[in-house]
């Protein structure tokens, strides 16, 4: 069977087939036919029995894989998140439970849109978690050490993302704004970094010294994610000024406006805590992984240049509750 609209067919990688899958879905090639381009089937994934097609992986080491977008995005809106959502409704677990849950959908959804790549409205998969994430924290805050616990601490953008979210909704509760607040600030949270996906790989994870143009090329991240997230026309002010002013600094010294001190917008000056914190403790090439305490400590040293200094105190209390 051959189907020639490309724009429908994605690319995966072979990691992409070790995922905990339930169902089926066709996986295809790219070959030519009388000069046009075309995407031929040529095995099933099958979860129940992966042998057949991974000997056929084995065989074709070199090619590129394909899936339609459509079976992707079927599979997550009907499959996973369904089942997520109706179990959770059911269920009506503690904070840290529903978290918990959450937190490896969130991050395999970022991962395929990050990776594969997939379109836009694809994100469009993620709108109901940050509603039943809030609604969890209703009746108490879940504790900081707890939800340090639950993330990843690996040398991803999608875990990056989710952490960062997470962490930001959290704060958001411990300050007491409302459950929409709430949302909000999580939506940011988990897009702040999707401009990320128009960035070159081999700058982003580059292992030596970075130059000057490697750093400019990272910066326009902030650019190209609102200006993304925008053209969609689904998300409000808080989320764009996330992605946009996340790297601004206190002091005016940040980028990409140097705006300075209430100039940033409030979530903006969360996702920055959020995202800086993240970077410390998670693993990374150039450097030591550092502790809770020990990016706290270090990020207070910068309190009132980088952050907020009420914000970054909310956030060391917070994260010092037992």
């Amino acid at each position: 069977m051959t189907v020639s609209k490309q724009t429908e067919f994605k690319p995966i990688t072979r990691s992409f087939f070790e995922k905990e899958w339930t169902e089926r879905f066709d996986v295809f090639y790219q070959t030519t036919i009388d000069g046009e381009k075309k995407f031929v089937k040529f095995a099933e994934y099958d979860p129940k029995d992966y042998s057949h097609l991974n000997a056929i992986l084995d065989e074709r080491q070199n090619e590129a894989f394909y899936i339609r977008e459509t079976d992707l995005y079927k599979y997550y809106r009907f499959n996973i998140l369904k089942r997520l959502l109706l179990e959770l409704a059911q269920d009506k677990p503690p904070a840290r439970e529903a978290f918990q849950r959450v937190y490896p959908v969130a991050t395999r959804i970022l991962q395929d849109h990050l990776e594969i790549p997939t379109s836009d409205e694809f994100l469009a998969l993620l709108d109901e978690l940050p509603l039943v994430l809030s609604e969890s924290l209703d009746p108490e805050n879940l504790r900081f050490y707890e939800l340090f616990a639950i993330t990843l601490k690996e040398d991803t953008i999608h875990a990056h993302c989710v952490n960062v979210g997470m962490y930001c909704l959290c704060l958001a509760r411990e300050l007491g704004m409302s459950r929409k607040d709430r949302e909000e600030i999580f939506r940011g949270g988990l897009l702040a970094d999707i401009g990320k996906k128009f960035i070159p790989m081999e700058v982003l994870f580059k292992k030596d010294a970075l130059t000057e143009e490697d750093r400019q090329t990272i910066r326009r991240h902030t650019a190209f994610g609102k200006k993304k997230l925008n053209e969609q026309r689904r998300y409000s002010k808080t989320v764009l000024r996330m992605a946009g002013e996340h790297h601004e600094n206190f002091d005016g010294t940040g980028y990409p406006l140097k705006l300075a001190g209430n100039e940033i917008d409030t979530a903006a000056r969360i996702c920055k805590i959020m995202d800086v914190f993240n970077a410390l403790t998670s693993h990374r090439p150039y450097r030591e992984v550092m502790s809770p305490l020990q990016a706290l400590t270090l990020m207070k040293e910068k309190m009132g240049e980088q952050f907020d200094s009420k914000l970054l105190t909310a956030f060391i209390q917070y994260a010092g509750k037992s």
